[in-house]
């Protein structure tokens, strides 16, 4: 029988309060393993929560606020994720290199982004994942002094790269062997959401993986996925 395995679904696992600060990319259940996506898709396409709906997975949503789409115009469909039981994170508000970025512009991308998802759920993220996976020290040193969990990955899906070939990005999946790992994905693509999310969660339950949220990857409640 294969290793009981939790899957961080559609979003991304770390270990610990302190080591999410030094990017973990491993769940601390070596059982567990994590795909996590953005939003673009899902703001504007709810698709992707039916198929989740249906096959009883919880995933993580790395949101931004303005780049494919607006999310003030799809709040109802990140309002309808949040309500599921899904965890809703940040990916900054226009998808911006923050190793690019003057402190005030870090400032802008996460408060912007922050204050729509406070305006939508009521709440903030604590959770984050830098665009491109891009941080110098003071963008790191900004996200840890305002509280932030900084995630990264260790399977890439590279579902952008090959948007028609999902046995390529499937077999990032394969590849990863039994012990937890977080995997991304990106939504934005009409293939990862009818195609590639059915299969992974296909693959993930012949393993013998669970399909759970970031935080529960990393072994944490609810309660500390978010703030006031």
């Amino acid at each position: 029988m294969a290793p009981f395995v939790r899957l961080a679904s559609i979003a991304a696992a770390l270990l610990s309060a302190t080591l999410i600060l030094c990017y973990p990319c491993t769940c601390v259940d070596p059982s567990v393993f994590s795909p996590r996506t953005g939003q673009e898709r899902a703001l504007s396409d709810p698709r992707l929560l039916d198929i989740l709906k249906e096959r009883g997975v919880k995933a993580t949503f790395f949101v931004h606020g303005h780049n494919i789409g607006d999310i003030y115009q799809y709040g109802w469909v990140v309002k309808r994720a949040y309500r599921e039981g899904h965890q809703i994170a940040s990916h900054t508000w226009a998808h911006a290199d923050l190793a690019t970025l003057s402190y005030d512009q870090i400032n802008t991308q996460m408060t912007q982004l922050d204050n729509a998802l406070k305006s939508i759920l009521g709440v903030r993220p604590v959770y984050m994942r830098p665009p491109y996976g891009n941080l110098n020290s003071a963008a790191t040193d900004y996200l840890n002094d305002h509280g932030y969990k900084i995630v990264k990955w260790r399977v890439d899906t590279n579902d952008w790269a090959h948007p028609h070939d999902t046995d390529a990005s499937l077999s990032a999946y394969k590849r990863a062997g039994g012990s937890g790992f977080i995997a991304l994905e990106h939504d934005t693509y009409e293939s990862t959401v009818s195609d590639l999310v059915p299969r992974a969660i296909e693959c993930a339950k012949i393993r013998g993986w669970e399909l759970v949220t970031v935080g529960e990857c990393l072994g944490v409640s609810r309660d500390g996925w978010y703030r006031s």
